[in-house]
């Protein structure tokens, strides 16, 4: 049973955290927690200024051409990340004891560096807990022994299909098979050096589904699929639309709609049932008229407005060393929200080349930024779109600059990275 931790309330009416859970948080004197009432007490942000995870492209290139790929509309310089860069990364951390996560992922194949596994024990045994993302192709047997070896944290694999059929309709080849394959092994040979429980032993098994309407019907296999090869964790994404194409298989243009008037649209409040046909139709009917849904307790159907890349204390590196404040905003990009375009430009806090991660997170002008996101204080473009402001991410019309994040789909909980 996990222990309670309590907070005081002082005489002057501040709020003193327990040491231990601000510890592990990472939240020191001075900083500022946003509060926000949720109906039933107060949710708590953690302060901009904690820095938790790091995501690293170590490169932009990729083994597969899948069609939902943002890669699909760009036009840039591929890469790898050098060691020098890297290295310079790590070094950022040398002096803290509470190191940051670094995610290997992003807009290429991680596993198709040369170094990554070298990079991936270097941060191990710098203390650093480590999480990668990849297709599943290049995982073999050697590779996943390595993992196992080094144990790696966490293993996100990319799967929008679990069938053969369902799978090249998306990613464009022919590869789930030997992915399986490669997965199966990476089973036993876990259960081998660690033991029978999914839970037990590294790496842990993350699914990763991009939902289309051409392949949300195979989302029930996927995950039956993950259950057996030992997943623990599945992300869902919709899938952004670069192209009309995409936009025609979207699932979510009547959830952008919800958002409007959602202060006036009545709230349900439901208990847990047993999951029925019946009870089933009831709660689908009830977000069908439009209504917002409290599921003991959590509210279901809302607008988040919230940047989670801040939520999760993250900045993002770019395999030239170029940092960002989310993945996103890592290349400049097009896509649709109905027959509009909109161009996101790629926007940076510094390079990693001349400073280090360190500084530039504390750089004034990016803690500004953060807690800009955080208040999240943009025009709500993504369901507005109306004038032309809209179609780019360069101002709005409640004043902002560069980047305004009100048109960011990631923000709306449309779009999710692991």
């Amino acid at each position: 049973m996990t222990k309670s931790h309590y907070a005081k309330v002082n005489k002057h009416n501040e709020v003193v955290l327990p040491v231990r859970v601000a510890e592990e948080l990472g939240i020191v004197p001075g900083d500022e927690l946003r509060v926000e009432p949720n109906g039933h007490g107060i949710y708590v942000h953690l302060p901009v200024n904690a820095l938790k995870r790091v995501y690293v492209e170590v490169t932009n290139k990729c083994n597969l051409n899948c069609s939902t790929c943002m890669r699909n509309v760009w036009d840039v310089k591929f890469g790898y990340m050098t060691e020098e860069t890297f290295e310079r990364i790590l070094a950022s951390f040398q002096d803290l004891p509470n190191k940051p996560e670094l995610f290997f992922g992003g807009y290429g194949e991680p596993l198709s560096h040369p170094r990554i596994l070298d990079m991936i024990q270097h941060a191990k045994e710098l203390g650093h807990r480590v999480s990668l993302i990849t297709n599943g192709i290049l995982l073999t047997e050697r590779v996943a022994n390595r993992l196992i070896e080094l144990k790696l944290d966490m293993l996100w694999v990319s799967m929008d299909g679990a069938s053969p059929e369902c799978y090249m309709d998306v990613r464009l080849g022919d590869a789930l098979p030997r992915i399986i394959d490669n997965l199966k092994y990476l089973q036993v040979k876990k259960y081998r050096t660690f033991g029978a429980s999914n839970w037990a032993g590294y790496p842990k098994l993350g699914i990763a589904f991009v939902a289309m309407k051409r392949n949300i019907h195979n989302l029930n296999e996927v995950i039956r699929l993950g259950n057996r090869l030992g997943a623990v964790e599945f992300s869902i994404s919709n899938v952004l639309a670069h192209d009309h194409t995409l936009l025609d298989e979207n699932l979510y243009m009547r959830s952008l709609d919800m958002v409007v008037g959602q202060e006036i649209r009545p709230l349900v409040h439901m208990p847990l049932m047993d999951i029925r046909p019946d009870t089933v139709d009831v709660l689908s009917n009830i977000l069908k008229n439009m209504n917002r849904l409290e599921l003991t307790g959590s509210l279901l159907n809302q607008n988040t407005d919230q940047c989670p890349f801040v939520e999760r204390g993250s900045a993002s590196i770019r395999w030239d060393g170029m940092v960002s404040p989310c993945l996103p905003l890592l290349y400049t990009h097009t896509h649709f929200l109905d027959d509009r375009e909109r161009t996101s430009r790629e926007y940076f806090v510094g390079n990693i080349r001349e400073k280090s991660l360190l500084e530039i997170w504390k750089d004034e002008n990016y803690s500004a930024l953060r807690k800009r996101l955080q208040d999240f204080d943009f025009s709500p473009c993504a369901f507005c779109n109306s004038c032309e402001m809209a179609n780019e991410n360069l101002e709005d019309c409640f004043g902002n600059l560069q980047p305004t994040c009100g048109g960011c789909l990631w923000a709306r909980g449309l779009i999710r990275c692991p």
